[in-house]
Order: structure tokens, then sequence, then C-alpha cells
């Protein structure tokens, strides 16, 4: 899936379809979005 963004520019978004996925994936997930571990934590407990 690809994002556009508000500048013009697009996104590749990484979205796996099932319910696990290997900590490296998430961790590439994270790298690619510029979010921390911490904050992607975070962010889940919220939900």
């Amino acid at each position: 899936m690809i994002r556009k963004n508000p500048d013009g520019t697009t996104t590749l978004l990484t979205l796996p379809n099932h319910k696990q996925i290997k900590s490296s994936t998430l961790k590439i997930i994270c790298t690619q979005a510029g979010i921390s571990r911490d904050d992607f934590i975070a962010s889940d407990e919220k939900i």
C-alpha cells in the first residue's frame, strides 16, 4: 500500500495480514515509519 503525504510525496506502507508478526518485521516497520519501539508500545497500550 502506498500513502500519499500532504506534501505530495508518497510513503510505502508495510501491512502484515496475520495476527502475529516477527519482532524483526515490527522493527523494520517502526524504522520505516520513523517511530521508536517505545513510542509504538506506548501508542499500542492506549488502544
